[in-house]
C-alpha cells in the first residue's frame, strides 16, 4: 500500500468510528482534506512504520539471544563420606545448582550444550594422611590444569583453581583424583561452571 493509500485508509477509519459506517453520503468530507492534514497524516504513517520495524528488529534479536545464550550455571560437590577413590574420575553427586542440566550426578562430567567460552572451578582438601593430593581438570581425556598438595603428615591445606576454557558443543569436563585422598566434609570437594559467553556457529 503507497503513502497516500494509507493516508486515506486512516481516514476511513477515522469516518468510520465517528459515524459508525463509512459510507460515500456520510464521509463526503474525505474529498475535502486540506494539503497539511495529509502531510500530517504521513508524518503519522512513517512514525507507526519506523516503530513497527523497530519492533521486528527486537523480536529477531529476541529469538536469537533465546536460540544462543542459554542459561548454564552449575555447582555441585561430593556427599560427606563418600571419599573418592584414587585413580578414578571423581564423581560429584550432590548437586547445588544445575541450571540447564548440563552436569550429570551419574557420571561426574559435564557436557557442553552449545560450543563457548566457560569458567570452571574446583577445590580439594587432602586427608591429613595424605601427603601428597593430586587433582586433574580434564577435558576430553586431555589435562587441562591441576591442583597438587604437598604437605607434611598430620597436615591439611584447601587447594582451589580456577580456569576459561573455549568448548565446542558435546565436550566433556570432569576430575580426575591421580594422586592422594580427599576430605569431603561441608562440600571441601566442589565442582562449578559456568557458561560465560556462546558461539552461534
Amino acid at each position: 500500500m503507497t503513502d497516500m493509500g494509507k493516508v486515506f485508509w486512516l481516514f476511513s477509519i477515522l469516518c468510520h468510528f465517528a459515524f459508525q459506517t463509512a459510507t460515500p453520503q456520510n464521509c463526503t468530507g474525505l474529498v475535502e482534506i486540506s494539503f497539511q492534514e495529509i502531510k500530517d497524516a504521513l508524518v503519522k504513517v512513517k512514525e507507526i512504520d519506523v516503530l513497527t520495524n523497530k519492533i521486528a528488529v527486537l523480536e529477531t534479536n529476541l529469538a536469537t539471544l533465546k536460540k544462543y545464550v542459554p542459561s548454564v550455571i552449575f555447582h555441585v560437590k561430593v556427599s560427606d563420606g563418600k571419599d573418592p577413590e584414587i585413580k578414578k574420575r571423581i564423581i560429584y553427586d550432590s548437586i547445588i545448582l544445575n541450571t540447564g542440566s548440563a552436569y550429570s550426578p551419574s557420571t561426574g562430567k559435564f557436557t557442553a550444550p552449545v560450543s563457548g567460552t566457560y569458567w570452571f572451578a574446583y577445590s580439594v582438601l587432602g586427608l591429613l594422611t595424605s601427603q601428597n593430593t593430586v587433582v586433574y581438570l580434564m577435558r576430553n581425556q586431555k589435562k587441562q590444569s591441576y591442583i597438587h598438595s604437598v604437605l607434611n603428615r598430620d597436615q591439611a591445606q584447601t587447594g582451589a583453581m580456577t580456569l576459561i576454557l573455549p568448548l565446542h558443543k558435546g565436550d566433556e569436563v570432569w576430575l580426575y583424583l591421580a594422586n592422594g585422598m580427599a576430605w569431603t566434609g561441608d562440600g571441601s570437594l566442589s565442582f562449578q561452571g559456568v557458561l560465560l559467553e556462546a558461539n552461534e556457529a
